[in-house]
């Protein structure tokens, strides 16, 4: 991996410059399948920070810094040729998040600090961009995002094609619970960053073992346990909907969802760790990794399962050699 020594100027080696050519056009087809593809173009692109993260985390200061720079200006301008330039702030706060992300495998941080602090800043972030852009109009933020949305939903039932019936029925839905779903944004931002830095962090750890890098010095995914203290969170989440308070509710709910996602991670880390037990093929492995993010039960089985996994210890990761024997 390269040292903050090495010069400012990647084309004098053939080979990092072609790692840049890629890493550059592989973060704008990421990002551009995101706001083009419909659902799939969404999954590719959560990868969006990947480059980002491999350059940093490869090469350091200051090389790595010229796969978000220029793909932050390519992309800006191809976005305002796509009349998309709103969007390119979401493209910023990803490439920060895969910044973020290679700062912490390349420090060696944990794995517990290297999300929160790459999720949490992002997000911060985020809550910023969203407070200036909605927060200075005379409808107020909630109001002003609510319209968006349901614009958003106009525009896709329109592409789509939506019988007229139809239509009208899943409009009357979608304007009964949309202000309710506006007050989830917070905790549906959060869960989602720490998705992708999740999904980024497997992803990279795929990428340096094909290539016979160095990871940090971190136990296995599939012995990962989420902190003790975060079931309080969950606890105490829960203990709002019996309190006679019904503005603790929406903090509430948004808290169990970004915890719930960590709980996901554990709940899945089980999964993972009966597959290797029981040597699955890897392509049975990624279709049942599949069916458990499509159906939601199995999404919710999956989290309760991680959660209870502090009780119940399902991996028997706590019993010591001479028990076990």
């Amino acid at each position: 991996m390269g040292s903050n020594s090495e010069p400012l100027a990647p084309w004098r080696d053939p080979l990092i410059a072609k790692e840049l050519i890629v890493g550059v056009a592989a973060t704008l087809l990421f990002f551009l399948s995101a706001m083009m593809i419909p659902v799939f173009g969404i999954l590719a692109g959560v990868f969006t920070p990947l480059p980002t993260l491999l350059a940093y985390y490869r090469w350091g200061s200051p090389w790595a810094f010229w796969v978000p720079g220029v793909a932050a200006v390519l992309g800006g301008g191809l976005l305002a040729y796509l009349n998309l330039a709103q969007s390119l702030p979401m493209l910023m706060e990803m490439l920060l998040l895969g910044l973020l992300l290679g700062l912490g495998m390349r420090r060696n941080w944990s794995l517990e600090r290297t999300v929160s602090t790459a999720g949490l800043i992002v997000f911060s972030i985020g809550a910023l961009v969203f407070w200036f852009s909605y927060g200075d109009g005379s409808e107020g933020s909630g109001m002003q995002a609510e319209r968006d949305l349901r614009d958003v939903v106009g525009l896709i039932l329109q592409q789509y094609g939506t019988a007229s019936s139809d239509k009208q029925v899943i409009e009357e839905t979608v304007g009964k619970i949309l202000p309710f779903l506006v007050k989830l944004l917070p905790g549906a931002a959060l869960s989602s960053t720490l998705m992708a830095c999740w999904l980024n962090l497997l992803a990279a750890k795929r990428y340096c073992r094909l290539r016979q890098l160095p990871m940090p010095d971190w136990q296995e995914w599939s012995k990962w346990k989420a902190p003790d203290f975060l079931v309080w969170v969950v606890i105490g989440s829960g203990l709002v909907f019996l309190l006679p308070f019904d503005f603790l509710i929406i903090p509430g709910l948004n808290a169990i969802m970004a915890v719930g996602v960590v709980y996901l991670f554990q709940g899945l880390a089980i999964v993972s760790f009966y597959f290797e037990r029981w040597k699955l093929p890897r392509i049975f492995r990624a279709f049942l990794y599949g069916v458990i993010f499509i159906q939601q039960f199995l999404t919710l089985g999956a989290m309760l399962m991680g959660l209870f996994d502090m009780w119940v210890d399902f991996r028997r990761l706590s019993r010591s050699p001479t028990a076990s024997t």
